[in-house]
């Protein structure tokens, strides 16, 4: 029986306190007076991991305390992003930044949060500038010992950040343009880390669940630095808002977590929402296009970046166009390409998110989802009545049919324009399917639920890439049968450091290279490393790095690496088997060659090669990349199979150091108060003096979670300070 907690004294007193501040002046972006006033509104309440618990009277106060927490822990992170969102980040770093600050104003990414901000509810606008005093108050306190080049910030710089972002970072597939040629107008090379973006996340019903409550399991991968980092905080505004989780560092809002009803995460999901269009110019005048037979004239604009060189600050000029599509991204040979987006102009999504965290139950939240500001992110639901929920949500072009949208699309004519998204209604869903879950890790949406396939006919083809996974198929297959799911079991899955590739393949490679040998070099010893190895890359595993080593080399060179490839109608149980056998063995011998010339033996184990290294802290981890991107529009090859994910770089000492993979993860059921627990990689703050530098990273090594604090009581039980900003 699950008893309802009675509210401590200290909340009832918190309140009091707090009822009696909303007669305190409000703050706008006004100065110094009236963001003392809100400050006073606001307690950050630090716990012994660091997450700050911010307890607000309103919800301007609130962000007023996420943006001087987050300064606390990140300062010099944060300026450097509102630099990067202006479009300035050269003017401090040189020239190596000068191609994205062309691209933010080539993209109008500042333009178009001064725009959106003007046409934000008040509220919105309170919390973006609520955020922004409560940085500016942390760099005016701390001026002296932080860089001259920080400056103080307001609202349009925080939605500005959020932009570069949400548009620039995730959601618009500039690789396109790179494949264009379109790098002579100061585009940024792409990352090479193709993998850097990925998540996993489980939402377990009544059906399923031990105790009849849902389970929400979130796990996003993204590089442990820079604009990709995660900032834990927990936002009490009572009457308003009480939710708990992470958001990517410069929001003022959770984006991914969890509140006393319901909770939901997101993962990547591959799409297209942008296409280039080619234009034929007017002969006659090049600034002009032909569309529908008649010639439109160009926007131009003259572009100016600042740059910081060794003889002191220079302007770089360039001459910008724009057509009714979009930014014109190439001219050449007569013709002009334009980039549209469906979220080009998109600013409302700290808005949707807030609407989202406020919700109470399932039908609150799918009615905050039909903003459709959020411009991509698949989205697992649970809550405590126990209903589970699915969405591929994003904002996808309702395109004419007949054209291929991979490529270039014909500009010419108004016959392939798109100038509509798909409604929530026509995006692939699932409700309370049969086995009571739903799960993704960035596969197609089809593949959701083995026992609820969403028929992928019903919707476009060119909504995404039609594939899953190895590491969703070890998803599913942890899913997989009837035994009820407890909060325990899901945080122990979470971690499992299986590689699902090596059950796959493994008992063929083992008999086609049996009594072997290939380039000079006998196979037995390395059969026999990986007959004892049991396929994971636990820290104590031994013969995973000589599997990593060969599948790289025999994914490389096969052209045909399965014996059966990826097979829709058997999505949970293909690909499996070598496809090319003497290829296979040449990959062995040379993976056993590396492995004895590097390390001396076949059986190293993982964790003596793969550590994480945080301030003093130098410890093994276990888990692996979970793929690399080749193909069709993102799709993956290549995939480990691995649930536990965590990429490397390899150092001049020769061990393999974590930069990316599992970053922030919880685990949360919904019972009254709702348990949850969370663990970040990095920790809380970037502050190498801090104990909350790695206390949370030697966790995450060893695989455990910490509690994610959440009632009034648990959070003065195990407080560490307590402060206005």
């Amino acid at each position: 029986m699950i008893r309802e907690r009675k509210a401590p004294k200290s909340w009832l007193s918190a309140m009091y306190v707090l009822a009696v501040s909303l007669a305190l002046p409000q703050a706008g972006r006004a100065g110094e007076d009236e963001e003392n006033a809100l400050a006073r509104q606001t307690t950050i309440r630090r716990d012994h991991y660091g997450v700050p618990h911010i307890l607000a009277a309103t919800e301007e106060a609130a962000a007023l305390g996420m943006g001087y927490a987050g300064a606390e822990d990140h300062a010099e992170l944060l300026g450097r992003l509102f630099l990067q969102a202006r479009g300035e980040e050269a003017s401090v770093f040189g020239d190596k930044f000068a191609a994205g600050d062309f691209l933010v104003k080539r993209f109008h990414m500042y333009e178009g949060a001064v725009e959106g901000y003007r046409r934000l509810a008040p509220c919105v606008q309170r919390i973006l500038d609520g955020y922004a005093l409560g940085y500016n108050r942390y760099l005016r306190r701390h001026r002296a010992a932080l860089p001259e080049w920080m400056k103080p910030i307001d609202g349009i710089d925080v939605l500005a950040h959020g932009r570069h972002v949400v548009l620039l970072e995730f959601s618009m597939n500039l690789e396109q343009l790179q494949r264009l040629g379109a790098r002579a107008l100061w585009l940024p090379t792409p990352a090479d880390d193709a993998f850097a973006r990925g998540s996993n996340m489980w939402a377990i019903g009544k059906g399923r669940s031990a105790s009849g409550r849902g389970i929400l399991l979130g796990n996003p991968h993204l590089t442990w630095a820079g604009s990709q980092i995660f900032y834990e905080a927990h936002i009490t505004v009572p009457g308003k808002i009480n939710i708990s989780g992470c958001t990517l560092i410069g929001s003022p809002i959770i984006t991914i977590g969890f509140n006393d009803h319901l909770g939901w995460s997101h993962t990547v999901n591959l799409h297209d929402s942008d296409d280039v269009y080619e234009l034929t110019l007017d002969p006659r005048d090049p600034t002009r296009y032909i569309y529908d037979g008649a010639p439109v004239s160009m926007r131009k604009e003259e572009i100016t970046v600042t740059i910081k060189t060794p003889a002191g600050l220079i302007a770089r000029k360039q001459d910008a166009y724009w057509s009714h599509y979009g930014p014109i991204v190439k001219m050449a040979d007569g013709k002009a390409y334009a980039f549209k987006s469906a979220n080009m102009d998109e600013y409302r999504f700290v808005e949707e998110w807030n609407l989202m965290g406020k919700a109470r139950n399932l039908d609150e939240f799918r009615k905050a989802l039909d903003m459709q500001a959020l411009p991509m992110f698949n989205i697992c639901y649970a809550d405590k009545e126990g209903n589970v929920f699915y969405l591929f949500n994003g904002r996808f072009p309702a395109r004419p049919s007949g054209y291929n949208w991979e490529g270039v699309v014909p500009g010419d004519t108004s016959a392939t324009e798109w100038n509509h998204i798909l409604p929530v209604s026509r995006l692939p869903s699932l409700v309370n399917p049969p086995g009571s879950y739903v799960q993704n890790c960035n596969s197609a949406p089809w593949y959701t639920n083995l026992n609820a396939l969403i028929d992928r006919h019903q919707y476009p083809d060119d909504l995404t890439p039609n594939f899953n996974s190895l590491r969703t198929q070890l998803s599913l297959e942890m899913l997989a049968g009837k035994e009820p799911m407890t909060l325990d079991r899901v945080k122990k899955c979470k971690f499992n450091t299986k590689m699902l590739l090596a059950d796959r393949v493994k008992p063929d490679l083992l008999k086609i290279a049996r009594g072997q040998s290939a380039e000079g070099i006998a196979l037995d010893d390395a059969v026999a490393a990986l007959e004892a190895w049991d396929n994971t890359s636990a820290r104590a595993s031994k013969g995973s790095m000589l599997f990593a080593l060969f599948w790289k080399r025999y994914g490389e060179e096969a052209r045909r690496p399965y014996q059966a490839g990826w097979d829709e109608k058997q999505p949970a149980t293909t690909p499996y088997g070598i496809g090319e056998p003497d290829t296979a063995r040449k990959a062995l011998a040379w993976a056993v060659r590396a492995m004895k010339e590097k390390y001396g033996a076949l059986d190293v184990p993982w964790g003596e090669l793969h550590r994480l290294r945080r301030g003093s802290v130098d410890v093994p981890i276990g888990g692996y990349l979970a793929e690399y991107r080749k193909g069709f529009r993102g799709a993956r090859f290549g995939d480990f199979g691995s649930f536990r994910v965590i990429d490397y770089r390899e150092e001049k000492d020769g061990k393999f150091i974590a930069i990316r993979g599992d970053s922030y993860v919880f685990a949360v059921e919904f019972t009254s108060p709702p348990t949850g627990y969370s663990i970040s990689a990095y920790s809380q703050t970037d502050d190498p003096k801090s104990p909350h530098h790695t206390d949370q990273s030697i966790l995450f090594a060893n695989e455990e979670f910490k509690p994610a604090y959440f009632t009034e009581e648990d959070i003065a039980r195990h407080l560490e300070r307590s402060y206005q900003p």
